[in-house]
């Protein structure tokens, strides 16, 4: 009924390499972002949490209502700022919950 898919099998060290190089990129960025909101953001960041990641859109949460008031105004910023610091631009935007 339900259809499964075959789990990949490696015929080689280069496929294996590949996977990997993938993973190991996204994981790097993600570490990278996250030591680098708290430079960016100074004392906000108690105020400003980082929450999630999806594809190019940060996920925020924040703790107060002047506190969403703040990102919202300095979003643009933020996200110039912390694109600087990769090799090519992957935050697009800030989303707020």
């Amino acid at each position: 009924m339900f259809k499964q898919d075959k789990k990949a099998l490696w015929h080689s060290s280069e496929e294996v390499s590949k996977n990997f190089y993938g993973l190991n990129h996204k994981l790097s960025r993600l570490l990278l972002l996250e030591s680098l909101w708290d430079k960016v953001t100074a004392g906000r960041a108690k105020f400003w949490v980082l929450h999630a990641v999806k594809g190019g859109i940060i996920i925020v949460k924040v703790k107060s209502s002047a506190a969403k008031q703040e990102l919202m105004f300095k979003k643009k910023d933020l996200i110039k700022e912390l694109n600087k610091n990769f090799d090519r631009p992957w935050i697009r935007e800030i989303s707020i919950i």
